[in-house]
């Protein structure tokens, strides 16, 4: 009966320890579970923050990236593109360092690349810079030289101008004129001893056109031939019924005349006159007479008949 009672204690008290040891076990498994949760935690907090800090810098190169060229394009646009084929250098940097950011690659390389396309804009910039003030300078040469240029050329042409000028006044002053031109249409009395005046068509047999040539001490003197021109009312010159020859070249223009007569000529005043004999009975109407040399025209002026 006393060895059945001691079994059942013994039993008791391997179980208890039993407990204990499994409750230590599963104490101890929480305190690994606990500690690895907090490790992969905070790990995992870690990992967070280095993306976001790799994502901030990233973004921070980006920007530098892209103010660089910025930067760069603002001074090409404003300097003309003067060193467009340095574009070639600066764009394939640039991509570099952008397949460099878009990978997340080493920070520092990324860094060193930049500064270095940083470093290149620069230069590029300080000699677009000095090729832009120097095309400046040559810009302001070529102005000033198109002015002097222009100035000799409108001074050259005053010149041209100022020599026709005096060809013409030399030519002006070395010609004859006439003045004081009297034109007297009249018919004939008598035995054609006697002349009445008259402004009746029908009655009118000869006109006479006398005028006075001016001084001119330039002319040379000497025997000068006077051609004078009668235009009837319907533009029709008025010639002899035997017209051979009685035109002339006055300008390279050729003229048709009425009558032609002659004077001489020593630089003083002189006073001549030219007479028409009718061929045809006149019109009523508006006659022009013209008065020329063989060289020039003396002048003109108008008879009106009735």
């Amino acid at each position: 009966m006393e060895n059945n009672e001691i079994k059942p204690k013994g039993n008791h008290k391997r179980n208890e320890v039993i407990y204990r040891i499994a409750i230590v076990v599963l104490g101890l498994l929480v305190l690994l579970l606990t500690i690895l949760w907090v490790t992969c935690r905070q790990s995992l907090n870690e990992m967070t923050m280095e993306r976001e800090i790799a994502a901030q810098r990233s973004t921070e190169l980006q920007s530098e990236l892209n103010l660089v060229l910025d930067e760069y394009q603002m001074v090409k646009l404003e300097y003309d593109s003067v060193l467009v084929d340095k574009d070639s250098v600066i764009e394939a940097n640039a991509r570099e360092i952008q397949n460099l950011i878009n990978r997340q690659a080493d920070y520092n390389r990324i860094r060193r690349q930049l500064n270095m396309l940083r470093e290149i804009t620069q230069n590029y910039v300080l000699e677009i810079d000095s090729l832009y003030k120097e095309n400046q300078v040559l810009k302001a040469m070529n102005v000033q030289m198109r002015e002097e240029i222009e100035i000799a050329q409108r001074r050259a042409s005053e010149l041209t101008v100022d020599k026709m000028l005096l060809e013409w006044k030399v030519e002006e002053a070395s010609a004859l004129r006439a003045y004081e031109i009297e034109v007297t249409p009249f018919r004939l009395r008598g035995r054609g001893d006697r002349e009445d005046e008259t402004d009746r068509a029908g009655r009118v047999e000869q006109i006479r056109v006398c005028f006075k040539i001016g001084e001119n001490p330039i002319v040379e003197a000497g025997d000068y031939n006077a051609y004078m021109r009668i235009v009837d009312p319907f533009g029709q010159v008025l010639q002899p019924g035997d017209v051979t020859g009685y035109n002339i070249v006055l300008e390279g223009d050729t003229l048709k005349y009425s009558v032609r007569d002659s004077f001489y000529y020593e630089n003083q005043a002189t006073h001549t006159c030219i007479t028409w004999h009718r061929v045809e009975e006149f019109e009523a109407g508006v006659y022009t007479i013209s008065l020329f040399t063989d060289d020039s025209l003396l002048g003109e002026t108008f008879l009106e008949l009735r």
